[in-house]
């Protein structure tokens, strides 16, 4: 019989961790991954804020330029690809995965996920631990019934 392994990743907009859960702990398996191109968001892309409103059409909602763009939302979904990708590509080496990853992330995370590597989810947890010790998110785990 295979040996159960359980991957837990740990994600936020910018950086993953890829780790397996053990008894003792958590044990980093990848370097941690982060997001490509992260400070060049505004300076390749532009700014994140709305055009101008032409004086005596703010009643008709015409703008001179085009819809409010949030640059790093679309970064954070292209980052949520990647992780989904990382994922699926290694999908042979586990058989339960934990996702733990900010609300927005998780989400996208869960859209990008294929349908094989999502029937490995055991467990979700809404929460950016991405800067936290490795301590203290094998603790959060250990108090999750459902991350077991």
């Amino acid at each position: 019989m295979k040996k159960q392994t359980t991957y837990v990743v740990i994600a936020d907009g910018t950086r993953a961790k890829f780790l397996i859960k053990n008894v003792d702990g958590l044990t980093p398996i990848l370097h941690t991954h982060h997001l490509e191109e992260d400070v060049m968001i505004h300076q390749d892309k532009g700014t994140s804020t709305p055009g101008k409103v032409g004086k005596g059409m703010s009643l008709h909602g015409l703008h001179s330029y085009p819809a409010h763009s949030d640059w790093y939302q679309f970064k954070k979904e292209a980052f949520a690809i990647d992780v989904a990708k990382i994922l699926h590509s290694s999908e042979e080496n586990y058989n339960k995965l934990i996702l733990i990853a900010s609300p927005f992330v998780l989400g996208r995370l869960r859209l990008q996920l294929s349908p094989s590597t999502a029937s490995k989810v055991i467990c979700e947890i809404n929460k950016d631990l991405t800067k936290s010790p490795l301590k203290n998110v094998f603790n959060v785990l250990n108090n999750m019934e459902t991350c077991l």
